[in-house]
């Protein structure tokens, strides 16, 4: 209220009067200004305050717009993750489980440099590398591990390295990976189920701090299915071994070798080729049972039948149990000459061959016919009448002997 207003609003008091208005306005102008910056105190905040507030509010909403983004990516990466476990678990085949899990890792982690995948032997204790995917040209020498692979082995944990040089718990002298192929950051997980390691995975780069937590876990996601897969199809292959394979002495049963046998001799036929085939059995084995025991027949026929494999071998030739203790083998692109040098080496080595049971040293013979396709028989089912027949023939002459057509 200003001087000039009172005075013509109030010319008719007395100047006492009007001084003590004016004292009277004064202090009311004062209080008021006085309360007016107590109430903009208490009820409107510092601005550094406010400052403050929508700094927090700025960031929470720059998290969530990156948030927004990353969504959509990772939805994809999950639904493709999800469409791969489906295809993952179809595999029953121990390599077609390794190559697929790694061709995988390399679609998921592009930023890799080296993809390593070690199988796990646990009988002999150590690693071996099964799978290797390379982005430049170098050579991986450590086909047994590098000094990483023996942590997580030994752990059985999960482990992401930033920068090798400057990790605490590794000497990167030691490290083939870093000395050779100058590798600073990776992640590893082992292909483990619960205590029960199948193998261990590496993803290499050359950069540091390459790899997240994120892509550690989404590793370890890999390879938890990796090892069911794996540890099924390992099961599988045994559970088919089995199916396959005598209990005893470890070779094929008849059935299985027979079928491989029609598959050889169609191969012959078509490549004009020759086949031989053996029928042999132990000479007097009855009595080797009734004077030792059955256990020492066993470990006559277990010997026997190590001894047909590595004669044999393995390059398109099979041997197989026949029955009780005869066994049967067919070796491919053998002409009769061949056959019966062979024939008389099994023979020798055998007859030579002595086990020793409680202080006894035991022998055995055999007696051996073999016919050779196509001058002995044309057709599956002849060939092995021929060389039974002549088996008999060796039995009739004598035992321990070699029987040819002629």
């Amino acid at each position: 209220m200003s001087v000039s207003f009172i005075f013509f609003s109030f010319g008719f008091l007395s100047l006492g009067n009007l001084l003590w208005i004016l004292t009277v306005v004064v202090i009311v102008e004062f209080f008021f200004a006085k309360a007016k910056k107590e109430i903009i105190k208490r009820y409107i905040p510092p601005m550094e305050e406010v400052e403050e507030k929508i700094n927090l509010l700025e960031e929470e909403l720059k998290e969530k717009n990156e948030l927004f983004l990353i969504l959509p990516r990772r939805a994809r990466k999950i639904l493709s993750l999800s469409k791969v476990i489906d295809k993952f678990v179809s595999y029953i085949d121990k390599e077609k489980v390794y190559n697929f899990l790694g061709e995988k890792l390399v679609d998921f982690f592009p930023q890799a440099d080296n993809i390593l995948i070690f199988h796990f032997d646990r009988e002999d204790n150590f690693l071996e590398l099964t799978y290797s995917f390379k982005k430049h040209d170098v050579i991986i020498r450590e086909k047994r591990g590098d000094i990483m692979d023996f942590w997580v082995l030994k752990h059985n944990q999960s482990l992401i390295v930033d920068d090798l040089s400057q990790d605490f718990r590794f000497d990167c002298s030691q490290s083939i990976a870093f000395q050779e192929r100058n590798i600073h950051s990776f992640i590893s997980s082992p292909l483990s189920l619960g205590e029960y390691i199948l193998g261990i995975v590496r993803i290499e780069s050359r950069k540091k701090n390459a790899f997240s937590m994120d892509e550690l876990r989404l590793l370890r996601i890999f390879t938890d299915v990796g090892a069911a897969v794996l540890e099924r199809a390992i099961l599988f292959q045994k559970t088919k071994i089995l199916a396959m394979n005598d209990a005893l002495t470890g070779i094929l049963l008849r059935e299985p070798f027979l079928e491989r046998l029609k598959e050889e001799l169609m191969r012959a036929r078509i490549t004009e080729s020759k086949l031989a085939l053996g029928l042999l059995d132990v000479d007097d084995f009855k009595k080797i049972n009734d004077t030792y025991g059955h256990s020492v027949g066993d470990l006559v026929l277990k010997k026997l039948a190590k001894i047909l494999e590595e004669e044999v071998g393995d390059s398109g030739n099979a041997v197989a149990r026949f029955g009780g203790e005869e066994f049967i083998f067919f070796l491919v692109y053998t002409s009769r000459d061949e056959a019966k040098r062979f024939a008389k080496g099994i023979k020798e080595r055998l007859s030579s061959t002595r086990l020793r049971f409680r202080r006894k040293s035991i022998g055995f013979s055999i007696s051996l016919g073999v016919a050779v396709f196509p001058e002995d028989a044309r057709d599956f089912l002849s060939l092995i009448e021929v060389a039974d027949s002549l088996l008999y023939r060796a039995k009739r002459e004598g035992k321990n002997r070699v029987c040819f057509t002629y």
